[in-house]
């Protein structure tokens, strides 16, 4: 058991409340556990529908950790920053840049776009000459069950959609290595499949993002100028223990914002918007 004193140097007890115990929820509980922290308290709906919001004004928590259904985090996160909390929020931080722009003049909030840790994109954020044109094809195919679908992320109302729910990890990363769009297309659009084209200022990416592969055919790949990057061919890129290093960054309050958050969810609109017309 840590101890409850525990410190970091910046003065933040390594201590969390969690609201929600999906299937990420082991994953937070195994890093939060490798940084040495302590989780105090867990609500989910079983507790209650507004057991949260009870927990978040009670607990002593520094952070709270939120593990919830999308449509559910603005609410979460604005009720932790009135009690002085530290807010880390599961992807997406909210699916609406109206609420993300609220949530930019807020304080220590941070969301988990975990990809931005994985080693090819350290390596690949050093090497990518943004003077020079790149050409890319993004194809993000997994497998998911119709279980996944029966569920709250099947329901575009609660999880934002295909694009937000799952697109949302590699658009930001785009936009991480590449800069931010000029123009985008949509080609097709549904609950399981999506494809359309990007361009940014020095870039155009062909993407694929869709839940209908085969489960042992799973891929997460970039072609950037003809050379493949896998980000993961696993079930859930959870697996590939990139949390910890979130929870290193949230100790010195660093992290992924509100204000880089943004650019991805106006993305998302834009595709969105896109294949309306």
């Amino acid at each position: 058991m840590v101890n409850k004193t525990t410190k970091i140097s910046n003065g933040m007890n390594k201590r969390f409340a969690i609201i929600g115990k999906g299937f990420i929820f082991k994953v937070h509980s195994q890093a939060i556990a490798q940084i040495g922290g302590e989780i105090v308290e867990v609500v989910d709906e079983s507790n209650g529908q507004d057991a949260w919001r009870d927990m978040i004004k009670n607990t002593d928590a520094d952070c709270i950790v939120i593990l919830t259904p999308n449509d559910l985090h603005f609410g979460m996160i604005m009720a932790a920053v009135e009690q002085g909390k530290i807010v880390l929020c599961e992807k997406p931080l909210v699916v609406n840049s109206e609420q993300a722009r609220i949530l930019v003049k807020k304080p220590n909030i941070f969301t988990v776009l975990q990809l931005r840790y994985h080693p090819l994109v350290k390596d690949l954020k050093s090497k990518i000459n943004k003077s020079e044109n790149h050409k890319i094809n993004m194809d993000i195919s997994v497998y998911r069950d119709e279980k996944y679908y029966q569920g709250w992320k099947g329901q575009k109302e609660k999880s934002g959609g295909l694009l937000f729910n799952l697109g949302i990890h590699y658009f930001d990363l785009l936009q991480y290595l590449f800069g931010e769009e000029k123009r985008v297309t949509i080609l097709t659009l549904n609950e399981k499949t999506g494809r359309g084209i990007i361009e940014g200022g020095n870039y155009i990416c062909n993407w694929k993002v869709s839940t209908g592969e085969k489960k042992d055919n799973q891929r997460r790949v970039f072609k950037i100028n003809g050379t493949d990057y896998n980000f993961s061919s696993k079930d859930n890129l959870s697996y590939e223990n990139l949390h910890t290093s979130v929870y290193q960054d949230l100790l010195n309050k660093k992290g992924i914002t509100p204000e880089e958050a943004l650019k991805s969810i106006m993305l998302v609109e834009k595709l969105y918007a896109s294949s309306k017309k």
